[in-house]
């Protein structure tokens, strides 16, 4: 009998544990501008990504959200800036720019979670994970002037036969936080590894041609090794190191042909792996999925101009009724108009009012392989007094061309600046060359808008995105000639 009773107490023990126990599990926290904030239902870790309830947005961002149930389809309005999410739709929008977003919305128990680090860092918050605490941290982020792209010292001395970037100047030698202390390589069947002891930090590389060239810029770093080395691998035959700028080490791998390269960078090392390119690596339909952060900088005088929209992607609606697309294509054609004559060959990605798919014009600009690329477009908001310019980079890339071309609109203009930013644009995302997509102003704002339909005030903003790409393509220049 206590053999009967043991057994079924074990029974009843098994099915109870067969079961989730309530508090058991570790939930994510949340804090929003080191404020702790309690919800009624739980953020959700999905996918690797953090999910937040759609109220938290409203209630704790500030921000105005609209759901409309029937399309399964949410507004969120902050900042000067409008989002638009699907249920299970990996497609966004931002201020009517798609973008492809990793965690597209999901409804859960009847509530409608949302992409926390989308909707943070598209509402101008940074977003951290902290794995020790198990909580995302989110901070409103403050407004930065980026004057990387003023020239350095010696970017200005193009004058020498031997530059001075290659060789350090004592006098100019600060204490860095880094030194590059070893360069080596190493072959292994088709790889080249270029293995570059250095600590952990930003460094910038730029693919350069006639002749092929991998340039591996080191922020912050000081040269600790020979200026010089033959290598002689299957790609490359010579690596140089020099101090570029007394804040930049500047590590230059002659190529002897087209290759593929990854950067795997450890607590102290930062291997840069080489592979022989392959066709399919030049193919214009390729599309990477985290798109590419490091663009090809070529020796052409070559610009892809994009008027956005058209046909029957209409665009943004202005406050009066009237079209984005009959701003963007006039300004375009006059863009191409100021670019050629300052010696520059276009090639327009429409003429006329015509409609193309994004990849359509990712794969135009690829195929074409410029120097640069440009997406002409107008903003809108649900605020209607919002206005300004703002210029948009792919995340992680330079900011070079960007910065040079939002300083010169905001100059002539004298618009609102509202900055350069960083977004997942298609058009963007996805070009392999240095590309900005340039929003000229607010439709949505009655004054901005009759500014943008003036085909004077048109011209002038060409003219400046003319000449801040002018200005890009002058350092460049003097790039290409500190880099024998």
């Amino acid at each position: 009998m206590k053999k009967r009773y043991l057994l079924s107490g074990l029974l009843i023990l098994c099915w109870l544990f067969s079961f989730p126990v309530a508090g058991l599990a570790k939930e994510p926290a949340l804090v929003i501008n080191d404020k702790v904030v309690k919800t009624d239902v739980s953020p959700q870790i999905i996918d690797g990504r953090m999910m937040i309830p759609l109220r938290v947005v409203s209630e704790s961002l500030g921000a105005k959200v609209n759901w409309l149930n029937q399309e399964k389809t949410v507004t969120i309005e902050a900042n000067q800036k409008t989002l638009k999410l699907k249920v299970n739709t990996k497609i966004a929008y931002v201020n009517d720019q798609s973008l492809t977003i990793d965690a597209p919305p999901k409804l859960i128990q009847n509530r409608t979670f949302v992409p926390l680090r989308f909707i943070g860092e598209n509402l101008d918050s940074d977003v951290i994970w902290d794995q020790e605490k198990y909580q995302a941290i989110i901070k409103a982020r403050e407004e930065k002037i980026d004057n990387s792209y003023l020239p350095t010292p010696n970017e200005e001395n193009t004058n020498s036969e031997e530059p001075s970037s290659e060789e350090p100047n004592p006098e100019n030698q600060v204490q860095n936080p880094r030194v590059l202390t070893k360069a080596e390589y190493q072959e292994n069947e088709d790889q080249t590894i270029i293995n570059l002891w250095v600590e952990s930090g930003q460094h910038k590389v730029t693919e350069l041609t006639n002749p092929d060239r991998l340039v591996i810029d080191l922020s912050d770093t000081s040269k600790g090794v020979d200026g010089e080395a033959t290598v002689n691998t299957k790609h490359v035959s010579t690596m140089r190191v020099g101090q570029f700028t007394p804040t930049t080490t500047r590590v230059v791998l002659e190529l002897k042909g087209k290759v593929s390269y990854q950067l795997n960078q450890s607590a102290n090392l930062l291997n840069v792996v080489l592979v022989p390119k392959t066709t399919s690596d030049n193919s214009s339909s390729q599309q990477p999925g985290e798109g590419y952060v490091h663009r090809v900088i070529n020796d052409n005088n070559i610009i892809v101009v994009d008027a956005g929209h058209g046909g029957k992607d209409s665009g943004g609606v202005g406050i009066s009724g009237r079209y984005e697309k009959d701003i963007t294509l006039p300004t375009a054609l006059k863009l191409k108009t100021a670019l050629e004559s300052r010696g520059f060959q276009v090639e327009m990605t429409r003429s006329d009012d015509t409609f193309l798919e994004l990849m359509d014009i990712v794969n135009i600009t690829n195929r074409v392989n410029p120097f640069a690329f440009v997406s002409i477009h107008a903003n809108k908001a649900g605020n209607p007094s919002v206005t300004g310019v703002e210029t948009y980079t792919f995340y992680g890339t330079d900011h070079t061309l960007a910065d040079l071309v939002q300083s010169s609109i905001i100059s002539k203009t004298q618009q609102v600046d509202r900055k350069v930013k960083e977004a997942g644009f298609v058009v963007i995302k996805y070009t392999q060359v240095p590309s900005i997509l340039v929003e000229t102003g607010f439709i949505s704002n009655q004054g901005e808008e009759d500014f943008l339909f003036d085909p004077n005030n048109q011209t002038q903003i060409a003219e400046a995105i003319a000449e801040g790409v002018a200005k890009f393509k002058e350092i460049q220049n003097k790039t290409l000639t500190s880099i024998p």
